[in-house]
């Protein structure tokens, strides 16, 4: 979980769009993440429902102890940024702009860590909205995926605009910006690789 895998993982999705905002999902080759995948997930909207995880890479679920398929994305947040997280992601799924969160994760043993979420927006399905996403850590502590993150605290946010430079991969560079104001049915999940995959009908809050 390299901080180059970030600018890896928006070099791919920037060359699926080519001159489009966003690439499809079906376009999306798991095996074309190669090392990155465990790392990787895609989250779901339908309709006005929250965002949920429909892919979940292994090691993301290992950070956090738990199967996130189906999962409420903001769930991962303290209480207090979950309001600003559904916000930003809303806001990366409609106008496909790419999002990157700096925040603190903590354990449930009170331990601290830093992560970079990199939220790329994907194309719209009729009444559902998606997203790619990756996770990267800052350093690697010794306990991490043995003392699970119990939630994580937004510290900065930057955005990246789709019509910049394409030849402009490193998110880093990014103006820090703040935080913009403002089920139906059984799921099934499946194991694809390193991804937890959440197949069936509308998912809803």
């Amino acid at each position: 979980m390299r901080h180059d895998d970030i600018g890896r993982l928006f070099a791919y999705w920037d060359r699926l769009r080519g001159p489009r905002a966003a690439p499809e999902r079906r376009e999306i080759v798991p095996a074309a993440l190669g090392a990155r995948l465990p790392d990787t997930f895609i989250l779901q909207s339908s309709g006005s429902g929250e965002p949920r995880f429909r892919l979940a890479g292994t090691r993301i679920c290992a950070i956090y102890g738990k199967e996130l398929g189906r999962q409420p994305f903001a769930s991962l947040w303290q209480p207090k940024d979950r309001n600003s997280i559904l916000r930003l992601v809303k806001n990366c799924m409609t106008s496909k702009t790419a999002v990157q969160i700096d925040c603190e994760g903590r354990s449930a043993r009170g331990r601290k860590t830093l992560f970079k979420f990199v939220l790329l927006p994907l194309a719209s399905e009729a009444n559902e909205r998606h997203l790619m996403g990756i996770i990267t850590i800052v350093g690697r502590p010794f306990w991490l995926e043995s003392d699970a993150i119990v939630e994580n605290h937004i510290q900065t946010v930057s955005f990246v605009d789709p019509r910049q430079t394409r030849h402009e991969t490193d998110l880093g560079i990014a103006p820090e910006a703040a935080v913009p104001p403002s089920a139906s049915r059984t799921l099934v999940s499946r194991k694809v690789g390193h991804l937890r995959v959440i197949e069936g009908g509308r998912i809803k809050s």
